[in-house]
């Protein structure tokens, strides 16, 4: 039997290995760089398509400030073009350059083979450990957001 104080210290040691790797993941291609911010936000705008920075502001957990400089990082390395829309300031028109595209090729192959990683373990679960997964991660998010308001 697992004992309670050692599967909250596992709980522990894999969040810490989470942000570990998180910090450390960055893309290089051609001398340029991608950190886990920018690809945090490519990833957002690439599968949400959301352009209102107060949204996604929002939906991510930050600052229209943080969002609009790291907006302005990326168009500046030339991974996306921006234009903001005249009538509507918080609206911006994002675009990826040849090279944005091929970031997020790159990134979206990354998270395929990992995504495929994962569904190759949970295929051995049966539904009611999918289940427990799934409440366990659920709990885990609500006391993590609960921990930073």
């Amino acid at each position: 039997m697992i004992n309670n104080l050692d599967l909250v210290n596992k709980i522990f040691e894999t969040i810490s290995k989470l942000i570990f790797l998180d910090r450390r993941r960055k893309i290089t291609y051609q001398d340029i760089n991608l950190y886990p911010s920018e690809i945090h936000l490519l990833l957002f705008i690439y599968h949400i398509q959301d352009t209102n920075i107060t949204n996604i502001a929002e939906r991510l957990g930050l600052t229209k400030g943080a969002i609009s400089q790291t907006l302005s990082r990326l168009h500046k390395k030339g991974i996306i073009i921006k234009k903001t829309e005249p009538s509507k300031k918080n609206e911006l028109q994002i675009q990826f350059t040849k090279k944005g595209q091929f970031f997020m090729d790159h990134i979206i192959e990354f998270r395929k083979a990992l995504e495929t990683k994962y569904l190759n373990f949970l295929e051995t679960k049966s539904d009611k450990e999918k289940q427990i997964i799934f409440d366990f991660l659920d709990t885990l998010i609500s006391i993590m957001q609960h921990n930073n308001n």
